[in-house]
């Protein structure tokens, strides 16, 4: 009896490892192709933030702070009344800082400045240039930069992938066929980045009183919404 289980137990341990070298035989080496794709759309700046500011100077704080208030009041309701609403102009910065000399050795202070930084929210970029003019003729002394922006980003995000995952196939398609091989079902995919630089109009620019003839002109041109992927796609045999 003990020779019949000895002779079950080596039988059924040589089928096991039979199986197992049948299994590994049978697993090939799997064979991938790695790329990165690519795709950009041009997209055309449909919104714009304005960035000036209202500066007043005064030995007196109180009376810096009365004329800015003033002045600022006047540049909202000139805009108002150029199409733009109230909410389209917001506070961005406000500060009180007194002008500071040494001579000789000696601390001198000067007037108080104020400065009041606000925002204007153009969703026509063609009334920009019209509400930089509206403001400095207000009383707005200080232009500090424009920011274009995009309304529908995913929109072109999604045209950008559509384009980065098709170029990533056919340089894979490519590089398998090169190599005598198919191209077979996509691996893995993932996105490397995404991004849309907005384009900056940067500068700051003190105006001197309100003597403004020609009507300031702006452009936005276009810029690159850009996305990448990198995928990993399997190689089969031909």
């Amino acid at each position: 009896m003990k020779n019949i289980f000895t002779l079950s137990a080596v039988f059924l341990a040589l089928a096991f490892t039979s199986c197992t070298f049948v299994q590994r035989a049978e697993q090939k080496p799997e064979r991938t192709v790695t790329v990165d794709g690519e795709g950009s759309v041009l997209v055309t700046p449909d919104i714009a933030t304005i960035s000036l500011a209202v500066n007043t100077f005064h030995r007196d704080v109180i009376i810096a702070s009365q004329q800015n208030a003033e002045i600022v009041a006047k540049v909202i309701n000139a805009l108002v009344d150029a199409g733009f609403s109230k909410e389209a102009v917001s506070t961005s910065d406000y500060r009180i800082t007194q002008d500071i000399s040494n001579r000789n050795g000696i601390q001198y202070r000067g007037d108080y400045r104020v400065t009041n930084s606000i925002n204007i929210l153009a969703r026509d970029i063609s009334k920009v240039g019209n509400a930089i003019d509206v403001a400095v003729k207000a009383g707005a002394n200080q232009f500090t930069s424009i920011d274009f922006s995009v309304s529908d980003m995913q929109a072109a995000v999604r045209e950008a992938r559509t384009l980065a995952i098709k170029n990533a196939y056919e340089s894979a398609k490519l590089m398998a066929g090169t190599s005598g091989a198919a191209l077979g079902k996509i691996l893995t995919i993932e996105e490397v980045s995404n991004g849309y630089r907005s384009p900056q109009l940067y500068t700051q620019r003190n105006f001197v009183g309100n003597s403004m003839t020609d009507e300031t002109s702006i452009s936005p041109g276009k810029q690159n919404v850009t996305v990448t992927v990198h995928c990993v796609y399997e190689m089969i045999s031909e």
